[in-house]
């Protein structure tokens, strides 16, 4: 007997184990994508959905946690923050300063991320480096550092009382709404750069060479040709400031103030201070709502999966 003899022998094997498991495979091509996803969809599942599932039960119940006793099932907590004029006007100051640093984050990235799209630099990278660079601080220094920035004692009223002469008295910039937008615009800007960056780097260059060959400037090539082949960026920064905005917790708690409370902070306190379970997980509940809400009102009107290439937008 040849050694080639047990080779072959093997490798015969090896085909008549592998042929059925691969044309099984071939045959089920539709869920390998789902089996594929399936751990990190269970990983979210799991712990977003339980979270927010044990959120939504203890909003209709008179009290949480539960505790001895039959628990008693009400509507009471939600109609007791639709009827409170304090939690609408939070809701309301909320929603606007989320919409103002979503503009404001948009008008400033779009410009950074259109610059070094089209650069051609080899610094391209150090740049890209500048705008990320932000995320390895921590986010409690990075607000304190503007708490130094803004406050009567800080670095814009020392230049324009005590060098400049400009002004006597200190302003007031600390603990305001304005204070809240720029420190909300300075840590989420660069989640608005990195998607405009990218759709801006897609934009096939030949089509604003061909513009610009037909004799358009440069203001009609970038409204006609490069904006709209960007649009999906720019939706997609405006989400994802928007959300992160909307429930900021730590940047209006230390520049906002007591008096400049957003809907997180309220959350926040009822969970902590008042202890009053019940209550928050109905203001949290109402927020994923609106939240929900919001970014359905945004696809019906942008047509989200319409900018990504599909005809019909998502809802429809």
């Amino acid at each position: 007997m040849s050694s080639v003899e047990p080779r072959q022998w093997v490798t015969d094997l090896y085909v008549l184990i592998s042929t059925p498991i691969e044309t099984w495979f071939e045959r089920q091509q539709s869920y390998i994508p789902l089996l594929q996803l399936a751990p990190g969809l269970l990983w979210v599942l799991g712990l977003l959905g339980g979270s927010l599932g044990i959120i939504l039960i203890y909003s209709f119940l008179e009290s949480a946690p539960l505790s001895t006793g039959t628990p008693v099932v009400t509507t009471a907590n939600y109609q007791t923050i639709l009827a409170t004029t304090y939690y609408l006007t939070v809701l309301l100051k909320s929603f606007l300063i989320a919409v103002a640093v979503t503009v404001i984050s948009l008008l400033i990235a779009y410009p950074a991320a259109y610059h070094i799209a089209f650069m051609n630099s080899r610094f391209r990278n150090l740049y890209l480096l500048m705008l990320i660079l932000p995320f390895w601080i921590n986010l409690i220094i990075r607000t304190f550092a503007w708490q130094l920035i803004l406050g009567q004692s800080g670095l814009i009223n020392y230049l324009l009382v005590s060098l400049m002469g400009i002004i006597e008295t200190p302003l007031q910039m600390l603990y305001s709404p304005w204070a809240v937008i720029v420190g909300l615009v300075h840590v989420f800007m660069p989640f608005a750069v990195i998607p405009l960056y990218t759709s801006i780097q897609r934009v096939d260059r030949s089509h604003t060479e061909a513009a610009r060959n037909l004799g358009a400037n440069r203001f009609q090539t970038f409204y006609e040709v490069t904006f709209p082949q960007t649009l999906p960026g720019i939706a997609a920064s405006s989400i994802i400031v928007f959300v992160l905005s909307f429930g900021s917790f730590v940047i209006p708690n230390m520049l906002g103030g007591q008096g400049n409370l957003m809907i997180g902070n309220i959350i926040a306190q009822l969970f902590g201070e008042s202890f009053d379970w019940a209550l928050g997980s109905a203001m949290a509940t109402l927020f994923v709502i609106i939240v929900i809400m919001l970014v359905y009102l945004f696809n019906r009107v942008i047509g989200l999966r319409s900018l990504y290439g599909s005809d019909t937008a998502w809802a429809e």
